[in-house]
């Protein structure tokens, strides 16, 4: 299992670059819960004033209706502020919803269009933690986290003002002790990013080693190895676990210090503001105003370590995300609804392999010098020991690697000159052991076909010789798979896989030893059907058993990567090479299993 790789900071610009174009998206309903942040918090400011107006009216002796008046005042604006606020969150959460959507959308887009190279060094589960938890914690960020950002940001503006219109000394008073905040903040920031990353990455690696351990249950119980197993997974847990408790100690920390710097200024407003009472400076209500003012923002005040947390968590996510689609292949663009066309079958006249060789690590070759030409019609065998390129070769033939430049050529046209979508389009691939959904055999089957399939499901099983097996499925293909088809036998799983390639309209059949886990019998009905279906298409075929490309127009030998023999079955058999010696070992064992 690969660990997963720490993603490195990123600059403000950076992930600002990342996120504007869905701000910019979805900026209407943004700018509209801001302004009601902005009005609902300037009503929210009416109170405390009427309270001092009230207090000075009880002390002056003042008439009971204008008391009334302000008392009427509290209640309307204090509606209206509740019917705002109500709004502010409708609009806002519903964009940062609607941005959740957006980016993910564009996230699953990207990975679709990249290639084979890039999943080989992912694991599923990092690829999951990244689709999912982070960007959960960019949708707070822009969701809850701005909102109280903007209202506490107005709310420390408002209350400002209305101190100062006040008392300007009640204003210093009462948040000289939040002026130590900004340099706290920083510190805590920093030390902040640093544990979010670590759970992250922990969170992606546990992630990933229980998808791999339950896909491969069957293999941990078949070998016994359940108990070193849970004893890596309480490793990995314990280590998220410690990192989780490391930031919950950390945020333990911050709320208290910002509420006990927040009462600190109350305190000293109410002793300063006090002696100013009593030395007739200013009024009781004006101190009550004051004091109203102070202790609405301690809540926002308090709530600042929650969302000092919930920033950082997104900016580890956000910069996770941006080192995701940095690691992507393929270019990347936003994704959007598909044109509407009705599907055609890809029209084949020829392939042509020149010179064809691949190194996974650009070191290594895999294959070398590979060079062949196949026309509409035709069938290709490609055979050899285990490792000599069969099912590499393949891969680059279906375009799940790029090849080198001017080593492909398809229908006259170079590979790097047709799109990935269109030349994959003309192969229709069957791996030896193909990926079965938890779905439906139908539903399996019917993966490989476009919308409107040139053959119904029940023809491609009878071809692929599934239809026999009909009976021991309880619902016939309707029936629903386990986890990958582990309900069904190898060769079941096959024809299946089979079924699915058949399906599809490509012109290139492409076998990559689809047929090795069925018996000698079903898999000599199976290739007449093959031979029959694609007279006018053309069919590639990778083995190890020989009986399946002995029919082949062309067989390629390849051994390390080269080909060392190419020829029909009689030629290679008269050639007296590897070939030969290979399927006389094959036909000696047929002969000694059917004794």
């Amino acid at each position: 299992m690969v660990s997963p790789v720490s993603a490195p900071k990123k600059t403000f610009a950076e992930r600002w670059t990342y996120l504007r174009p869905y701000l910019w998206e979805h900026r209407v309903p943004i700018f509209w819960g801001w302004i009601f942040v902005v009005v609902s918090t300037a009503l929210d400011q009416v109170s405390p004033w009427m309270v001092k107006v009230i207090l000075d009216s009880l002390q002056s002796g003042s008439a009971m209706p204008k008391i009334m008046q302000c008392l009427a005042v509290i209640v309307a604006v204090t509606l209206v502020s509740a019917i705002l606020l109500f709004y502010q969150r409708l609009w806002v959460i519903q964009a940062s919803r609607q941005m959740e959507y957006s980016l993910r959308k564009d996230l699953f887009a990207g990975l679709m269009v990249q290639p084979k190279a890039f999943f080989d060094r992912q694991t599923v589960g990092d690829l999951m933690s990244r689709s999912t938890n982070d960007l959960d914690r960019i949708r707070d960020m822009i969701g809850p986290v701005v909102l109280h950002l903007a209202r506490m940001g107005c709310l420390l503006i408002f209350t400002a003002v209305c101190i100062f219109l006040l008392h300007p000394k009640l204003l210093l008073t009462g948040l000289l002790p939040s002026l130590v905040m900004p340099i706290a903040a920083n510190i805590f920031l920093k030390k902040m990013y640093a544990h979010f990353g670590g759970i992250q990455k922990n969170l992606s690696a546990l992630n990933a080693y229980v998808q791999d351990t339950l896909s491969g249950m069957q293999v941990v119980k078949g070998f016994g190895r359940s108990q070193p197993f849970e004893e890596k997974f309480r490793g990995a847990s314990e280590e998220l676990r410690k990192s989780s408790l490391r930031v919950a100690l950390f945020n333990a920390s911050i709320w208290p210090a910002i509420g006990v710097l927040g009462v600190i200024g109350v305190a000293f407003s109410a002793w300063y503001g006090g002696r100013m009472v009593i030395q007739n400076q200013i009024t009781l209500g004006t101190l009550s105003a004051a004091i109203l003012y102070l202790l609405r923002l301690q809540f926002p005040l308090i709530g600042l370590g929650w969302v000092a947390s919930m920033v950082q968590r997104a900016n580890v996510s956000i910069d996770r995300l941006i080192h995701l689609k940095d690691s992507f292949l393929a270019p990347v663009h936003r994704a959007s609804p598909p044109p509407s066309s009705t599907s055609t079958t890809p029209e084949f006249e020829s392939l042509s392999v020149r010179s064809l060789g691949f190194s996974y690590d650009g070191k290594t070759p895999v294959l070398d010098g590979i060079s062949f030409s196949l026309e509409r019609g035709g069938s290709l065998g490609i055979v050899g020991p285990t490792g000599c390129g069969k099912t590499t070769l393949l891969h680059l033939l279906c375009g799940l690697y790029p090849p080198p430049p001017h080593s492909l050529n398809l229908n006259g046209r170079e590979r790097a000159d047709v799109s990935d979508e269109d030349w994959r389009q003309h192969f229709s691939y069957a791996p030896q052991d193909g990926f079965l959904f938890s779905t439906t055999i139908r539903e399996n089957i019917l993966f490989g076909g476009d919308e409107k399939p040139p053959m119904t499901v029940e023809q491609v099983a009878d071809w692929a010789g599934l239809s026999r097996d009909l009976p021991q499925f309880p619902n016939g293909y309707e029936s629903m798979l386990g986890e990958k088809g582990i309900n069904l036998s190898g060769g079941q799983r096959q024809r299946v896989g089979l079924s699915r390639a058949l399906l599809s309209p490509a012109p290139v059949l492409c076998l990559d030893d689809t047929l090795s886990a069925l018996d000698a019998e079903t898999e000599e009905v199976v290739l007449e059907n093959l031979r029959r279906l694609f007279r006018q298409r053309c069919l590639i075929i990778a083995a190890h058993r020989y009986s399946a490309v002995m029919h082949c127009d062309r067989i390629l030998y390849l051994d390390r990567g080269r080909i060392v023999e190419q020829g029909t079955h009689e030629e290679l058999l008269r050639l007296n090479g590897a070939y030969a010696a290979v399927w006389e070992k094959q036909r000696l064992s047929e002969s000694l299993e059917t004794v």
